[in-house]
């Protein structure tokens, strides 16, 4: 019996040794390696994301002469907007013929930016340089004389629903629900493949590509572009810049240990962090449109960027509101922002607040 006893005691150590084997199989603790304080790892590129990046900037400073009352081509956005028959005047993005915007948006967003292009090209030449206001497009100088904006007939401004808006249906979507999500995460994390690492590497190194920020963020905000900018304005009341520049870090660390339980609880982090930049942006131009309420080209200015901002929040696998609730926000703000009513903007405005808890810094934002 004793022999027996000693025995089961014996098995029973061997058991608990297994279990508590077993609630490390994702990989090494995150306390066993190191992390670094900035995005410095071996076999890292992302030139693909920068590319991009690139190519909305050119295609929003050919939209943005239209403020000056130039009229714009449809099918030369086109063209950038599918990266083809050369319509890039920066180096090396026409020759980076497998990397282009459309492709990578939301597919069921495609049509609609190409309709957004088409639009704002008609307005331009119906505009011919001419002044808008309601029911005619033209451009608008904000009453201070400081700012001059192009609106179509109803007041939206084409620009900022291409540029914010591609921001959103492209790199936002790009980066929280394909490269984060498990079709890109659930890859090879073995096979290094000289300077871009294993595939699950590379494709986390490709998420942190499109928000757009240097290596040393937010130390360094110098070239922090598109979301990494919006980021960086909203730092002050969110807290946003280390929370998503540190999980971005910290995540890459992680795969590289064989650590995916960490890695997973950094996308979580970068799914919410940046989920909120989004919102509370949008949330930033909706008080400036109620701010600058009479005056046309400041509120249709910031309208047209908070819809964008809005429509973005579709593309977060773990968004705070269900795409119905984010097109009845949109639906607030209505089809024509030169007859909006401030009761209109402050409900769209108070959905969000409420989803998003910010309830204090709301008139901050």
């Amino acid at each position: 019996m004793k022999n027996l006893r000693l025995l089961g005691i014996a098995l029973l150590a061997v058991f608990a040794f297994t279990a508590c084997d077993d609630e490390n199989t994702s990989g090494e603790n995150e306390e066993s390696y190191e992390i670094p304080s900035t995005y410095d790892f071996e076999n890292v590129s992302y030139t693909g994301q920068t590319q991009r990046l690139d190519m909305l900037e050119e295609l929003t400073s050919y939209m943005k002469v239209a403020n000056d009352g130039a009229i714009r081509v449809a099918q030369t956005m086109l063209d950038m907007y599918a990266n083809e028959n050369n319509a890039f005047s920066k180096e090396g993005l026409n020759e980076a013929v497998t990397k282009e915007l459309e492709n990578k948006t939301v597919e069921s967003d495609i049509n609609k930016f190409q309709g957004f292009i088409r639009e704002f090209a008609a307005a331009t030449a119906e505009a011919s340089g001419g002044v808008g206001s309601n029911g005619t497009p033209g451009t608008v100088t904000s009453n201070d004389g400081s700012k001059r904006y192009f609106f179509d007939a109803n007041g939206f401004e084409h620009i900022q629903l291409i540029e914010k808006g591609l921001m959103g249906s492209c790199f936002y979507f790009q980066g929280v629900s394909i490269y984060l999500a498990s079709g890109k995460m659930d890859v090879d994390n073995e096979t290094i493949e000289n300077g871009k690492g294993t595939a699950m590497e590379h494709h986390w190194d490709e998420a942190f590509g499109y928000f757009g920020v240097p290596k040393d963020f937010p130390t360094n905000t110098d070239g922090a572009r598109f979301w990494g900018k919006y980021a960086n304005g909203r730092d002050a009341l969110l807290g946003s810049n280390e929370k998503i520049m540190n999980a971005f870090i910290k995540g890459r660390a992680a795969i590289s240990n064989k650590d995916l339980d960490t890695r997973d609880e950094q996308i979580e982090i970068i799914r919410n962090e940046w989920e909120k930049v989004s919102a509370a942006t949008a949330v930033h131009y909706l008080n400036e449109a109620i701010a600058g309420f009479a005056d046309d080209a400041i509120r249709n200015h910031t309208l047209s960027e908070a819809w964008a901002f809005i429509h973005a929040l579709k593309y977060n696998p773990t968004q705070q509101l269900t795409n119905p609730e984010i097109e009845s926000i949109l639906d607030e703000l209505g089809e024509n922002f030169y007859t909006i009513s401030t009761d209109n903007i402050n409900a769209a405005k108070a959905t969000l607040v409420e989803a998003y808890g910010f309830e204090d810094i709301q008139d901050q934002l």
